[in-house]
């Protein structure tokens, strides 16, 4: 196949437009990757752009010394992780009911799911229900409220009214209930949507911290994101504590650790698992939007 001059010079083009963007996207995290790495002080003089200053581990030391951060990182992840799955679950569960015209009052429950999507009880109110539920400066806060959401329903049940009808008909005349439908038939054929989902599931609770911040004062159960919010706070105020003052290195001298180094090494810990976990649902990611999408 020929490329005439014209293409070649579009793709060039297209690899500089698109190497000057990943670029972009990239350089942000890869600066505070160096100034985690940099030691406080170096770190606090600026100047560092791809490369560490004075290179050091203090940073995690201190982070990883404190016994909040990791309680902070076991709430976080255990909320991370049970509140996708059941979330997943038991959304699934719903949009597969709600795919099915036999069900009886599924216009009426698909109208409160709409209404849900435009009004809230508001923030007061909302305060009150969860008091009267006893999920005030509980774990369960973090999970119950985000079990269902109506958007993540509506696009689960549009993928499962789009699956061939004729495989579940096939199987119910062997002798399947509904139950062994979904999870025999129906799920793995909805593999792409469900890691879709519960990626966006589990990245909203990784990154949320409202939650905690409105509902829960207890300090072991704050989630890593609000502990980094106080970590901010404190470095932008300049009030006593927004330093964690000095680390003994293991050859016994000591390099200082600054608020901003701890919060560049803070910000890392935190987005890292994310970044780790992507590259394995990207492929299920991307064929899940499109075809969400498409089916919509």
């Amino acid at each position: 196949m020929i490329i005439s001059r014209g293409e070649k010079l579009f793709q060039g083009v297209n690899y500089v437009f698109l190497t000057a963007l990943s670029f972009l996207f990239v350089y942000p995290f890869w600066r505070i990757a160096a100034l985690s790495f940099s030691e406080g002080y170096e770190a606090s003089k600026g100047g560092i752009h791809f490369w560490p200053r004075a290179f050091t581990w203090d940073n995690y030391k201190a982070i990883f010394a404190r016994s909040d951060i990791l309680d902070a990182y076991a709430i976080t992840i255990g909320r991370t992780l049970i509140g996708a799955t059941l979330s997943i679950l038991l959304v699934s569960l719903m949009a597969y009911g709600l795919s099915k015209n036999r069900l009886r009052g599924r216009q009426l429950i698909n109208l409160m799911l709409i209404v849900t999507l435009f009004f809230n009880g508001g923030l007061i109110p909302t305060y009150l229900l969860f008091k009267s539920l006893g999920l005030l400066n509980s774990f369960w806060v973090y999970v119950v409220p985000s079990l269902y959401g109506a958007s993540t329903v509506f696009i689960f049940r549009s993928f499962f009214r789009a699956l061939p009808k004729e495989l579940e008909e096939s199987a119910h005349i062997d002798g399947a209930n509904d139950l062994t439908v979904y999870l025999k038939i129906v799920v793995p054929l909805s593999l792409p949507i469900f890691a879709t989902m519960g990626l966006f599931s589990a990245v909203g609770h990784w990154n949320d911290y409202m939650t905690a911040t409105l509902y829960v004062t207890k300090q072991d159960l704050i989630p890593v994101q609000s502990l980094l919010m106080k970590i901010l706070d404190l470095n932008r105020s300049g009030k006593p504590g927004s330093s964690f003052g000095m680390v003994d290195l293991v050859n016994g001298t000591k390099r200082t650790v600054t608020a901003q180094s701890i919060k560049m090494a803070t910000l890392v810990v935190v987005v890292f698992p994310i970044m780790c976990v992507y590259p394995f649902l990207q492929k299920y990611f991307v064929k899940g939007v499109i075809i969400g999408s498409l089916k919509g």
